[in-house]
């Protein structure tokens, strides 16, 4: 799982537990991250419109409260028109959905610039509002038989291109759903394990761990040319296509659903 994926399914899920405690956020940020920012709608003040940039996920937190959001949710598509763009920066499309108490919705989005200077990553995320919001909540079902049926198939596949490295991967992954998998050491980059229940975090590990989709050496790279040269080009798009689409799904029950 790429690390702007990681971060917003993080910020959600602190926040939801922040709120359901009524207690400060608690986020850790990672070692590559420098700062992480918020700007959000300008707002009618004694002065006239203001525009407030929260420094940091506490002081986010604090500001969706007081503007009177009782529920977050993560939101991210489950397809993408190139598979290929996803070992590049701003391309998760994902955003955080804020429902507000008085039936307002807006959601942030979040763009990433690498600083030369300090060899880390400047975020900012920017709220919009919802023109039309929807009348409930998005719910979002729990997808672990279909999403190990499909790592079995791919799993299959890599064995038969004789990508048995993936092969590897993607029983790690299986191994996640059935509650026996072993968790990565995420400490030399600073990551913490969202902070959700444990049976969403198997299923939230299981997606970051099967999530190869990116550039150089990922399941985009030589995979899809030593499919070609099997014959097996068909097979290759459709499992890598339900791949991702299982791998979002999940992520979007583990974080939201509990």
């Amino acid at each position: 799982m790429n690390g702007e994926m990681f971060q917003i399914a993080s910020i959600v899920a602190a926040s939801k537990k922040a709120m359901q405690s009524n207690e400060p956020i608690a986020y850790f940020p990672a070692t590559y991250e420098n700062h992480i920012k918020f700007a959000f709608l300008p707002q009618m003040g004694f002065w006239g419109m203001k525009q407030y940039t929260a420094p940091n996920v506490s002081a986010w937190f604090e500001q969706i409260r007081k503007n009177q959001v009782t529920d977050v949710k993560l939101l991210c598509p489950c397809s993408v028109e190139d598979r290929g763009l996803l070992g590049f920066s701003n391309t998760t499309q994902s955003s955080i959905l804020c429902f507000h108490r008085n039936g307002k919705v807006t959601y942030f989005v979040a763009n990433w610039k690498f600083s030369s200077v300090r060899k880390k990553w400047n975020i900012l995320y920017s709220e919009h509002e919802l023109s039309d919001p929807p009348s409930g909540k998005p719910q979002f079902e729990n997808n672990t038989d279909s999403f190990r049926e499909v790592l079995l198939s791919i799993r299959e596949l890599a064995v038969k291109i004789e990508c048995e490295n993936f092969a590897r991967v993607f029983s790690s992954a299986i191994d996640f759903l059935d509650g026996s998998g072993e968790y990565p050491d995420r400490r030399k980059f600073g990551l913490e394990l969202p902070q959700i229940p444990q049976k969403n975090l198997q299923i939230f590990e299981a997606a970051s761990m099967a999530d190869v989709f990116g550039g150089m050496g990922s399941w985009n790279d030589s995979p899809r040319y030593m499919a070609h040269e099997k014959g097996l080009d068909k097979e290759y798009e459709a499992l890598s296509d339900d791949l991702l689409k299982n791998i979002r799904l999940a992520i979007l029950y583990a974080i939201n659903e509990w």
